[in-house]
């Protein structure tokens, strides 16, 4: 009978463990999820993570992460880059952070169209802070400035430092969900999209370049190209669907719907799967952080984190942080204006989110 108790409490821990590699995958499978961007990091990560070597080094001269409250903050990037998307506006912008204490991970998403006044003078919508700095005078493209100029904007925006920053890519992302097996997602109300835009018919007659998107209401399987402009949908004409916020909420919809699939059981009892998924994960991934800093990352989320717990918080009015602006005072633009014309209230809704 004792042997039995031990049996089953091995069978436990082994499950546990399981599914916290698996969550720790989910995490990384999220940050490459909310992007548009490039191919750029390349190496086989996972062998560098966990090879016996490494495991020492790290045992003798663990990595300091940089902090601030004992709290980690990562800016995540995701550029458009499809021919005809703004090539250099950032299609998604998000911030993670996480506790060196063992709190709950957060997660904060900024609207593309928050109206901000940049360092070099004028204003604009936020996800062109990348563009106004990475383009040369020469009309070369210096991403560093870029990814430099849009850290400093959200940071003035939210309050908080940055340390680390991310820029992830959809280049795999039709492969991930298609190595899952698809993905269940909850469609939550009927919609149609008729001004998405078909890759490689930019210069075609005007009839040919778009095509029309039809979600109906319910759960429903995806598979990667259906789960891709679900997300990406920024034209819906239904239950305002079109806005930039309802897409970051279709997006997050997504995630969950990965998270779930890469936490059943099926997937986590395939080690083959996972380091497959691993691995395309790290060739769509640019960061900021050194080797050893990634694998402390890695180590906390492992050992202190829940990412089941994941708290958000999402800049649009529902949040009654941001409000849409009078297009005739924009322009004509669809814009978000922080609440009292300053960044104040988003400054203690994220301290609230973060520290208490």
């Amino acid at each position: 009978m004792h042997n039995l108790d031990l049996d089953q409490e091995r069978q436990i821990k082994k499950r546990r463990r399981l599914k916290k590699i698996g969550l720790i995958v989910g995490f990384l499978v999220l940050l490459s999820l909310l992007g548009g961007g490039f191919v750029l990091w390349q190496g086989d990560l996972l062998t560098a993570l966990f090879s016996p070597i490494s495991f020492v080094a790290r045992l003798i001269n663990p990595t300091k992460l940089k902090e601030t409250d004992g709290r980690v903050n990562a800016l995540i990037l995701g550029l458009d880059t499809r021919a005809n998307g703004g090539l250099l506006n950032t299609d998604t912008i998000l911030v993670g952070s996480f506790s060196l204490s063992g709190g709950d991970p957060a997660l904060i998403s900024i609207p593309r169209d928050l109206w901000v006044s940049f360092a070099t003078g004028g204003q604009g919508k936020i996800n062109s802070a990348y563009a106004f700095a990475a383009v040369q005078l020469n009309g070369k493209i210096d991403e560093g400035k870029g990814v430099e100029a849009a850290k400093k904007m959200v940071e003035q925006v939210l309050g908080i430092p940055l340390h680390y920053w991310v820029v992830v890519g959809f280049e795999g992302f039709k492969e991930i969900i298609d190595t899952l097996g698809g993905i269940e997602v909850c469609v939550e109300r009927t919609f149609d999209d008729y001004g998405y835009p078909v890759p490689g018919k930019e210069n075609a007659p005007l009839s040919q370049r778009y095509e029309h998107l039809h979600f109906d209401k319910g759960c429903q399987k995806m598979n990667g190209e259906r789960a891709l402009k679900y997300s990406r949908s920024r034209r819906g004409i239904a239950g305002g669907e079109g806005s930039d916020f309802a897409r970051v909420r279709r997006q997050q919809k997504v995630i969950l719907a990965v998270k779930d699939k890469i936490l059943s059981l099926s997937l986590l009892l395939n080690p083959g799967k996972v380091i497959k998924l691993y691995n395309q994960l790290t060739k769509t991934i640019k960061m900021n952080a050194s080797l050893g800093e990634t694998q402390r990352a890695l180590e906390l989320l492992y050992n202190f984190q829940d990412l089941e717990e994941v708290k958000t918080l999402v800049l649009d009015p529902e949040s009654k942080l941001t409000y849409v602006g009078k297009p005739s005072l924009y322009g004509g633009a669809y814009i978000l204006v922080p609440k009292g014309g300053n960044f104040d209230a988003i400054h203690k809704a994220v301290r609230e989110l973060l520290f208490e």
